[in-house]
């Protein structure tokens, strides 16, 4: 007798909402997708699986651009196929039309791109598929845009089995969405860690320290020059350690460290601005602190806090420092100037030479960064920033 799990999971398929689940705990995880290829292709009868790029251009090394991931196909698939679609054919063809009409349709068309009867007549089955042992295959796109081309999931059944039966084609283009969430989840995430590690690299050659405390105080965050100059383990190494993947620092509480800091965290919070505290390093050198609460969602309040050596020649880059402050981007830092020169966004989009949705999105994401709400209140923000490092 089949249980109530069984019969609502997704799409029909068991277990597969149990393998959603544990695909998200894995997020970050580099076996991830092919786990998660591996589960689909068993649950509907396949023993290989393929999530790649199938148009001319893939280049197999490239992971960031291709996510191409495999389960059950040979090493040196990605290469071989690469090489065999240079030349164009019935395969390639409805690989092109399938891709505009998916674009035309936001990148959700899920469907089947050529039949096994017309897919047996082509080089690409010959000199391919039937080497490989496969028999038919049954494929689903993924996603189409032009920021991250075509991907499409492709099951094979092996000589013998003959066609994919409608039903699990049907399965397998329910399933589809799910694979979408997931593998735009896993590129985020890639995303995050790359710019947290770009972030990282770029406050040691800055001359910055950094660190990140809870409402509590506990220290969750702290650069090398903080670590240095606050004379902190290392094991507090990491710029935002939970989103590369790391592990939680044991807790380390501001209060043990430097009292003068621990008292910045609840009067920050409480005044919902940025405030300034002046100590001295380890090593006895006097040090600017600049605390300032960060945004925060439904997780805990957080604080921020720069630390600048006091009376650095020409004294600290204001650039530099709300990057710091405020974890911002390189391209979103890039705008403080423009704002304090009053120019709008479109002036701003000429002067970067970008288009205007993008300078938009990146004041959009300053305002959310900062917690100010329009131009004029950002402005505020960073001229006390200004104020404090330059006092």
């Amino acid at each position: 007798m089949s249980t109530s799990s069984d019969t609502d999971s997704l799409a029909g398929i068991r277990g597969l909402d149990r393998l959603v689940t544990e695909s998200l705990d894995a997020l970050g995880d580099a076996d991830m997708a092919p786990r998660l290829l591996a589960h689909i292709a068993q649950a509907l009868g396949s023993h290989k699986a393929v999530l790649f790029c199938p148009l001319p251009g893939l280049d197999p090394s490239d992971d960031a651009a291709a996510q191409a991931h495999q389960w059950g196909m040979p090493e040196d698939f990605l290469v071989r196929y690469a090489e065999l679609i240079q030349v164009r054919d019935a395969w390639s063809d409805a690989l092109a039309r399938q891709q505009t009409q998916a674009l035309a349709r936001g990148g959700s068309l899920s469907q089947q791109l050529i039949a096994t009867r017309e897919l047996r007549r082509t080089a690409f089955f010959a000199d391919y598929l039937r080497p490989l042992g496969i028999d038919a295959m049954v494929n689903s796109v993924v996603e189409a845009s032009p920021e991250h081309g075509m991907h499409v999931l492709a099951l094979y059944n092996e000589q013998g089995r003959g066609e994919f039966t409608p039903a699990r084609f049907a399965q397998l283009r329910a399933a589809t969405p799910w694979v979408r969430s997931l593998m735009r989840a896993q590129r985020r995430m890639r995303q995050a860690r790359q710019q947290a590690q770009a972030l990282e690299r770029g406050l040691d050659q800055l001359a910055l320290g950094l660190v990140q405390v809870n409402a509590r105080g506990a220290l969750r965050l702290a650069n090398a020059w903080a670590r240095d100059w606050l004379g902190l383990a290392d094991e507090c190494r990491g710029l935002l350690a939970s989103v590369r993947g790391g592990s939680a620092p044991p807790p380390v509480f501001l209060a043990q460290v430097q009292p003068a800091l621990a008292a910045l965290v609840p009067a920050c919070l409480l005044a919902g601005t940025p405030l300034p505290a002046r100590l001295r390093s380890a090593q006895g050198r006097p040090l600017l602190a600049l605390a300032t609460p960060l945004p925060v969602g439904r997780g805990e309040a957080r604080v921020q806090i720069v630390l600048t050596p006091e009376g650095a020649p020409q004294g600290p880059a204001l650039e530099p420092v709300c990057a710091a402050l405020y974890g911002l981007t390189p391209a979103e830092a890039a705008l403080l100037p423009l704002l304090l020169r009053g120019l709008a966004p479109r002036e701003m989009a000429q002067v970067q030479g970008v288009r205007l949705p993008t300078v938009r999105t990146q004041l959009a994401s300053l305002f959310a960064k900062t917690g100010a709400r329009g131009q004029a209140a950002l402005v505020q923000r960073v001229l006390r920033v200004a104020c404090l490092v330059s006092g």
